[in-house]
C-alpha cells in the first residue's frame, strides 16, 4: 500500500459503511505483514497468499534477450512481443483464463479485474505474444503481460502463457520486454507476485533475476456481520479493565 497503513478505527469505520450498503464480503488487496495490522485487528483473517520476488533494475544493463528454445527463424516469429490492441482483449481474456484455471478463484481476471491491473499504476504496458495460425489466416495470442510503473518502481502485474505454448520462451520474452521497458521509463527496481504452488511462474522470475522475498503477502477476508470484531473488542475492553 502507498502511504502509512489505515489505523483500526478507519477499517472498522469503513467496514460499517460497506455494511450499510448492503456487502456482505470483503477483501483486501495484497498486503505485507505491516499493512495487514489493522485489518487483523478488526476480524480480517487471511484468504489467500503470495508469493513475492523482487529484483533491482540498472537501465545502463538491461537483461539480456532469452536463448532461443526453438530453431532462431521460428523463435524471433513465435516470441515476439507486440503492442495489445482493444481487438486482442476477448483473446487476452481468454488466453488468461486458460492460464490460470488450476489455480484457485481468486486468480481469474474478467475484463473489470484487466481493467483495475492497467490503472493501479502511474504508467503501464500492455503486451502480447501471438502465434500464426495454420495456412497463415490470423494469429492467437498465446502470452500477455500486463506492466506497471509508479515513480521509480516498477510491477509485473500480470503475465499469463497458454499452457499449450509453455516451454518455448513466450514467458521469457514478455519478462525481459517488461524489464527493458521499466528500465527505459526509469524504474530502479521491480515487484511481481505468484502462486506459492506455481512452480514454473517462480522458476521463471528466479531465472531473470528476481529473488524471493521471505515475508511474502496475504490477502485478507472479513465477511461482515461476523461476531469476530466485536469478541475482539470485547476482550480489549476487559484487558483494560484489569
Amino acid at each position: 500500500m502507498d502511504g502509512p497503513p489505515p489505523r483500526p478505527d478507519d477499517v472498522a469505520e469503513l467496514v460499517d459503511h460497506l455494511g450499510s450498503l448492503g456487502v456482505r464480503e470483503v477483501m483486501t488487496t495484497a498486503l505485507g505483514p505491516l499493512d495487514q495490522e489493522s485489518f487483523t485487528a478488526r476480524g480480517f483473517i487471511p484468504h489467500e497468499h503470495l508469493l513475492l520476488l523482487h529484483r533491482p533494475i540498472d537501465p545502463g544493463n538491461p537483461p539480456a534477450r532469452p536463448a532461443p528454445a526453438l530453431a532462431p527463424a521460428l523463435a524471433r516469429r513465435s516470441t515476439r512481443t507486440r503492442r495489445a490492441r482493444a481487438r486482442n482483449r476477448v483473446a487476452v481474456l481468454e488466453l488468461d483464463d486458460r492460464a490460470f484455471a488450476p489455480f484457485s478463484p481468486f486468480w481469474r481476471f474478467d475484463a473489470g479485474a484487466l481493467i483495475e491491473a492497467e490503472q493501479a499504476t502511474e504508467s503501464h504496458r500492455r503486451r502480447v505474444v501471438r502465434q500464426r495460425a495454420r495456412g497463415g489466416m490470423g494469429a492467437t495470442v498465446i502470452g500477455h503481460a500486463i506492466t506497471g510503473r509508479t515513480a521509480t518502481i516498477g510491477f509485473l502485474q500480470r503475465l499469463a502463457v497458454d499452457p499449450a505454448a509453455e516451454g518455448r520462451g513466450v514467458g521469457s520474452a514478455l519478462v525481459v520486454d517488461a524489464l527493458r521497458w521499466l528500465g527505459r521509463t526509469g524504474a530502479r527496481e521491480a515487484w511481481v507476485n505468484t502462486q506459492p504452488d506455481n512452480d514454473r511462474a517462480r522458476a521463471l522470475y528466479l531465472r531473470h533475476g528476481f529473488t524471493e522475498r521471505r515475508e511474502g503477502l496475504d490477502v485478507l477476508r472479513r465477511v461482515i456481520g461476523d461476531s469476530t470484531e466485536e469478541d475482539s473488542t470485547e476482550e480489549s475492553v476487559g484487558d483494560s479493565d484489569r
